[in-house]
């Protein structure tokens, strides 16, 4: 189980801003030589600083598409219910999990891409993103139905539940205004983590991994504002709302 019409910020692979010119005067010839301006650009977008490095690849391993598949490894083997499941039908709950929440997703989007009908794999501008997230809704359900199917502890299949009713109001709120999805799935995964470490599921003291996933979650989000996809009220926004979601569905 993380971004679309009006003032939208408009995204690309590491820079999800992008300028809107305005139009050439008419019957004035157009000089297509790259300015000194346009150069340093190219040359820093070639050459990403450690930074942005660093910030690609926290946004790529904490995509949204990836986070329900951390959640219910946690969630299996970090929990009482780790020592009386078999691993064998942990691996399987886990691998059919990346399967529903994870890899179909990844391939209608990858499927739209090639279409036509969205304009970049990261779904990064506003408006292709309601699709996505219909698809994404659909997959968060089967995975709840699957994971009550296999009689996982009643809070398993609501952190999926509320993964998809965060995904919902992103979805509505994205009508108008662009969420932070990245956002979302961290706060999601951060509110099971609480969750587990308040009620007393986990196998042993979750302070630790507590502070680790809020720190990765505000580097996610940090993330997101340095490629400039969103505020940081958007990525404010989407965090509590993914937290929300979760946690009441959890309790």
């Amino acid at each position: 189980m993380d971004e679309f019409l009006n003032n939208e910020n408009i995204e690309t692979a590491t820079n999800c801003d992008i300028n809107n010119d305005a139009s050439e005067p008419i019957n004035q010839p157009v000089d297509n030589s790259p300015s000194t301006n346009e150069k340093s650009d190219a040359n820093e977008k070639s050459n990403p600083s450690i930074l942005e490095k660093v910030a690609k690849f926290f946004s790529a391993i904490f995509s949204p598409l990836l986070i329900p598949t951390y959640g219910v490894i946690i969630a299996l083997n970090l929990s009482i219910i780790a020592p009386m499941a078999p691993l064998q039908t942990r691996i399987i709950v886990t691998i059919a999990t990346l399967a529903i929440t994870c890899l179909i997703p990844a391939t209608v989007i990858t499927y739209l891409y090639k279409v036509g009908i969205i304009s970049d794999l990261g779904v990064n501008r506003q408006k292709d993103r309601l699709l996505p997230y219909g698809v994404a809704i659909l997959c968060y359900i089967v995975g709840a139905i699957y994971l009550s199917e296999v009689n996982a502890p009643q809070w398993i299949p609501g952190f999926m539940i509320g993964g998809g009713l965060a995904v919902i109001t992103s979805a509505l709120i994205n009508l108008k205004w662009k969420i932070s999805a990245h956002g979302a799935a961290m706060g999601g995964l951060v509110a099971l983590i609480f969750m587990m470490w308040r009620n007393g599921y986990a196998l042993f003291d979750f302070t630790p991994i507590a502070c680790i996933a809020i720190l990765c979650a505000g580097i996610v989000g940090s993330s997101r504002i340095i490629f400039k996809c969103h505020t940081l009220g958007q990525v404010l926004a989407g965090t509590l709302n993914g937290f929300f979601w979760v946690y009441l569905m959890t309790l």
